[in-house]
């Protein structure tokens, strides 16, 4: 299956700011439609900057958004009939970007309750380092996401994931 992400150059350069802002991780979630089965098109309405009070934990090498923000954006998506795109960060890796163990370990636990209270909506994760971008996206089984082939930037441009993930999975 094809999987795209529809970005507006105006929402890349903003999210893209707010992510590597610092040397602290930072995250953001878009409200998307989701578009056709393949390709599936995620077209984010609306981008929401989640702020630092949002996290129970937030270091250089480490996020965790709290109970409270956790369930607030995922009504916001209920409540908008949009899927969740997760844009988190890991703004001092300077490699090919890739998500760590915590992140994965994350995702086993939030994905999950995510499929469910969206009544199965696809759920979209990006992580952003300075030099580049992973994804993955969990279609229906929470425990078996598959990549994004391409974030289409309009104009012709666009950028492809590294795939590192996925390859590691």
């Amino acid at each position: 299956m094809k999987v795209i992400l529809d970005l507006r150059p105006e929402f890349k350069r903003r999210i893209w700011a707010h992510l590597l802002q610092n040397d602290l991780e930072q995250m953001a979630f878009a409200f998307a439609g989701v578009d056709g089965a393949d390709p599936m098109v995620f077209t984010p309405k609306e981008v929401y900057f989640a702020p630092p009070d949002d996290f129970a934990l937030q270091t250089s090498h480490g996020l965790e958004l709290g109970d409270e923000a956790r369930a607030r954006i995922i009504k916001h998506a209920w409540d908008t009939e949009t899927a969740l795109v997760e844009f988190h960060s890991h703004p001092t890796d300077r490699g090919p970007a890739m998500f760590s163990g915590s992140d994965l370990a994350g995702f086993a636990e939030f994905v999950p309750h995510c499929l469910w209270r969206l009544r199965g909506r696809p759920y979209l994760a990006l992580v952003v380092n300075p030099v580049g971008v992973d994804a993955l996206v969990w279609t229906a089984h929470p425990r078996s996401p598959i990549a994004l082939n391409a974030i289409r930037l309009g104009y012709g441009r666009r950028i492809v994931p590294s795939h590192r993930t996925i390859a590691a999975i």
